[in-house]
């Protein structure tokens, strides 16, 4: 086995791809003192975002372009001079063979094998790193060295986490969850009467005799939570936007906050509210937002949290429909192939819409299960482990 001072003194060669995050992890792992990437021009952006990464971790990035993913003869070429300048400067190579296309893979493995040059493998699957030459061995990867940030800047996005980001639970967070799940009714008319304000209002007041039974325990609630607070016999003033947010749908995505954090998962980094902008073409950049992301295990995990009525119709669908189609898509495209994805929706679901998720490989936590939404959250993390 090598020593990490071996390591660190090594340069690593990595196949670019739409698949970043099986070049980064080794290279945070093992921190070499360069990486030399290989890019044909349809990766010519994507070794750009990594570069963005890794240079400031103090990883020298030489770029090698390739004319073609599927060139053998071609990547064969450039493997061979990157062999004779290595050769002059008694260079240790080391071969990420994770990404690329099968054709970029096999040419550059058989060049380097051929010169007994170390050669490495990301297994997320098992989360290791599978050394296939010049010996077979594999090392664990215990921590989650990969950030919400780097994962998001990896995949193509300029994130933007949101600053005033809570620091402290609100006492009453789970007396409130727990009144709004068990009251659809209720969850209902507090929607609709702040719906009925107007789009993004600074301040609303409403009565409390218009959200009917329940009223007066739910205003004891949001007082408690410190965003609202009550006027006269039958107000209920909640005076900023941020505020309002909350009352709307917000305390589903703290609640959500908390249940991953109290988890205690190992290196975790979490985040919500996150805003992005996509580095694509175009006078207007693309932008999303996140409710909840977190990685752990160095997989990227996305969590979408629905509090309004899932059946009600809109130009495509049911809501729940549009945001399972929103989130699976997103998944995809901030995750790769190692996202996951989970909604969390305040009522239940329709069979048809569970059933959509179930084929999407969306975890579905809705209605009454939002209550044990920690149990959830570690049957999904660790599949057939008991607690």
């Amino acid at each position: 086995m090598r020593t990490k001072q071996n390591v660190s003194e090594s340069i690593h060669i990595c196949l670019i791809s739409d698949q970043p995050i099986a070049n980064l992890l080794p290279l945070l792992l093992e921190r070499p003192r360069q990486v030399i990437f290989l890019v044909s021009p349809e990766m010519k952006a994507q070794a750009e975002r990594l570069k963005k990464l890794v240079q400031p971790r103090g990883i020298m990035v030489t770029i090698k372009k390739i004319p073609s993913a599927y060139d053998f003869k071609a990547i064969i070429n450039v493997c061979e001079e990157i062999e004779k300048e290595a050769e002059a400067t008694n260079a240790d190579l080391v071969l990420n063979v994770t990404g690329g296309t099968k054709i970029a893979a096999l040419a550059t493995f058989q060049s380097f094998y051929f010169n007994n040059r170390r050669i490495i493998y990301l297994d997320t699957t098992h989360n290791q790193l599978l050394q296939l030459a010049p010996e077979i061995t594999s090392f664990p990867v215990q921590e989650n060295l990969i950030k919400v940030h780097d994962y998001l800047v990896a995949y193509g996005m300029n994130p933007h986490v949101n600053p005033a980001a809570i620091a402290n639970r609100r006492p009453q967070l789970q007396n409130l969850v727990r009144l709004l799940i068990d009251n659809e009714d209720l969850l209902s008319r507090l929607n609709a009467a702040i719906g009925r304000q107007g789009k993004k209002p600074q301040y609303i007041n409403i009565s409390l005799n218009e959200l009917g039974e329940g009223a007066e325990k739910l205003g004891e609630i949001l007082e408690g939570c410190s965003v609202a607070t009550k006027t006269g016999s039958a107000g209920l003033n909640i005076p900023s936007h941020d505020k309002i947010f909350f009352c709307q749908g917000g305390w589903l995505e703290e609640y959500v906050y908390w249940m991953v954090k109290e988890l205690s998962l190992n290196g975790l980094d979490l985040a919500m509210n996150v805003s992005v902008e996509w580095d694509g073409q175009g006078k207007r950049p693309t932008e999303n937002e996140f409710d909840v992301l977190f990685t752990h295990s160095n997989r990227l995990h996305l969590i979408s949290c629905k509090a309004s009525n899932p059946e009600r119709e809109t130009a495509t669908g049911s809501r729940a429909t549009e945001a399972l189609n929103e989130l699976d898509t997103l998944a995809d495209r901030a995750g790769g192939l190692f996202g996951r994805a989970i909604l969390v929706s305040a009522r239940r679901l329709s069979d048809f819409d569970r059933e959509r998720a179930k084929k999407m490989k969306i975890k579905l936590v809705d209605g009454r299960e939002v209550l044990r939404l920690k149990e959830h959250l570690q049957t999904w993390l660790y599949p057939g482990k008991t607690t």
